[in-house]
């Protein structure tokens, strides 16, 4: 006997959510569902959906700001190195007192290590720049002058700022996808106990609604369709189909004549995994079972492949 207990990962939810949706279209007035219905269901089925696609433009649009931070951090690198060329031939190529004003910092005339430094740094070098003209240089091939230090300064201000901006709108766009991802959670398990007070734990229907009847075994199906391919030199490649009820995998591999039994050696959450590692030129078996909470299935059959 099983709870029917919710996928974890948000497609498998999403799909479930539809599920009992395209059920409950079908025969929620003919078993007498009231409290979650078609409409109550699938406007939180919505929201979800809606909710996570803003959370992961979001998260992108984090990424895509932090690229573009460390590319003009790049370029703001590579001034302060031709800056520290220039400024030795009038400095010295050794941090000295002289060097003070220019505002290489930790008595360096190297590029600092971090970010906040080199930010700083072409600054400094733009207020030192614009005192010292008579030490820029600006030829084709090098540019140190106060103008391209101000202008780096601006390029990353802006940068470092849609980074903060990007990394605001993404945590709360996640809070809210979170937030709509708990609500649609509490109407699927609303739903599984209102069904569970309208139909027979053995009903057919539960599986309409894309759950388990209470009366069935609940461990997960056996995954079917195991296919084997060479991925590289110690690396096969193994894909199967989806296994009803699965939260996750395990896989499973035995090295013949080396390996008296099989061997855990992964948990893919999808439907596919490289084995790596495995000695070329073996033949290795491999068996995938399905897992969720209420415990494993039985393995697949075993595949076996000579190993590149």
């Amino acid at each position: 006997m099983g709870a029917n207990p919710l996928p974890n990962p948000l497609p498998k939810l999403f799909a479930l959510g539809q599920d009992m949706v395209d059920a409950a279209h079908d025969h929620g007035a003919a078993i007498g569902l009231v409290h979650n219905t078609e409409t109550t269901i699938g406007n939180d089925l919505a929201a979800a959906k809606a909710a996570a696609g803003l959370f992961g433009t979001a998260k992108k649009a984090a990424v895509d700001a932090h690229a573009a931070l460390t590319g003009m951090d790049g370029q703001a690198g590579k001034f302060i190195k031709a800056a520290s060329a220039v400024l030795a031939q009038n400095l010295g190529e050794r941090w000295s007192t002289a060097w003070a004003p220019t505002g290489f910092p930790n008595q360096s005339t190297a590029i600092p290590s971090t970010q906040d430094e080199r930010f700083s740094l072409c600054g400094s070098l733009k207020d030192f720049f614009t005192a010292n003209p008579a030490m820029e240089v600006s030829t084709p091939t090098v540019i140190v002058t106060a103008a391209r230090a101000d202008n780096l300064v601006t390029q990353l201000a802006d940068a470092r700022q849609a980074v903060k901006d990007a990394e605001l709108d993404a945590n709360t766009k996640k809070i809210a996808c979170d937030a709509a991802e708990a609500a649609l959670r509490d109407r699927l398990r609303n739903t599984i106990s209102e069904l569970g007070e309208l139909l027979a734990d053995d009903d057919p229907l539960w599986r309409t609604f894309g759950l388990v009847p209470p009366a069935a075994d609940q461990t997960p199906a056996v995954p079917t369709a195991l296919v084997l391919l060479a991925a590289g030199p110690g690396s096969v490649h193994a894909g199967w189909g989806a296994s009803a009820r699965a939260d996750h995998y395990r896989a499973y591999q035995k090295v013949i004549g080396v390996d008296a039994d099989y061997v855990e050696v992964a948990g893919p959450m999808d439907c596919e995994h490289t084995f790596t590692g495995l000695p070329s030129g073996s033949s290795v078996s491999l068996q995938i079972t399905a897992v969720n909470t209420a415990g494993e299935s039985a393995p697949c059959e075993a595949k076996t492949l000579v190993v590149p």
